[in-house]
């Protein structure tokens, strides 16, 4: 992975756009909306729980893709053109990392904001929005920036950031019951993509994939070692990758591979999902 790239926080560009680049002025009680450019679906749900009716959201990289691989369509740069701000993960994100800077240079009017000002980046992992009390952070970024470019609705973004912040900290405390009393801490997955999670709440995931390579022979030998010697009998994979050393680890220690996606659009369902998976996989 990239190491994390500078993102503009571009409050300058915002108020600019506040004043001339919405459809239709915000302060004129018509329904014109704002365009939010995002790169995954996690995004889609975050601005959406703050902007209401106000927003139309573009997500970047669709359903089933990968961040890592996924190429922007023409389409999708077109509709950009018309975005009015670009709501970030401000990650190491694979798609950011390769993509940002050169959409930023196609539209020189879009103002990008960081949501990920913040958090703190561990291990070069992009995948910092799998933790609710990051995911607070990045909708507290997006309340701000809408605020700023839509003021005559401020107070209603501010108040929608409270309400869904109430449910982030309804599925964090969840999630620490259901995980607290796990037995078995450690968990095995295809793609690392749950590490922030797994730092929050006490636990270790076990990736089979490492920067983004396949395991080696021996790497699989020991991947089923470890996963006989602690009892694993679940391997969480994501739909965006190949399963096949998942499967082979599956079949080896009569594992189940069980689907935990990580880029799923209905947040706090999947994590709370999520989340009982590993209870039960813990307890047994």
């Amino acid at each position: 992975m990239c190491s994390r790239i500078p993102l503009l926080l571009a409050l300058c560009g915002l108020f600019v756009l506040g004043a001339g680049c919405l459809s239709g002025s915000p302060d004129d009680g018509g329904e014109d909306t704002i365009t939010v450019a995002v790169s995954i679906l996690p995004q889609k749900a975050f601005v959406e729980a703050v902007g209401g009716d106000r927003v139309d959201v573009l997500v970047m990289v669709p359903p089933g893709a990968s961040p890592a691989t996924y190429e922007p369509a023409t389409d999708q740069l077109v509709a950009l053109a018309s975005a009015d701000m670009y709501v970030a993960v401000g990650s190491p994100l694979p798609f950011e990392t390769v993509y940002l800077p050169r959409l930023i240079d196609a539209n020189p009017g879009l103002a990008v904001v960081d949501s990920g000002e913040g958090i703190a980046i561990v291990e070069n992992d992009p995948h910092t929005w799998n933790a609710p009390p990051n995911a607070m952070i990045m909708v507290d970024s997006i309340a701000d920036a809408l605020a700023v470019l839509d003021p005559a609705h401020g107070q209603a973004y501010l108040q929608n950031r409270d309400a869904y912040r109430a449910e982030l900290a309804a599925l964090d405390a969840d999630i620490r019951t259901m995980t607290g009393s796990m037995e078995q801490k450690s968990f095995m997955v295809f793609h690392p993509a749950w590490g922030y999670f797994a730092r929050e709440y006490g636990l270790e995931q076990i990736p089979i994939e490492a920067h983004g390579k396949e395991p080696s022979p021996g790497q699989l030998a020991a991947l089923i070692r470890r996963a006989e010697e602690e009892h694993i009998s679940v391997i969480f994979v994501n739909p965006q990758m190949s399963t096949q050393s998942a499967e082979v680890i599956a079949q080896q220690i009569g594992a189940t591979p069980v689907d935990a996606d990580p880029l799923a659009e209905n947040y706090t369902a999947n994590l709370r999902t999520f989340a009982g998976h590993l209870a039960a996989e813990g307890a047994a």
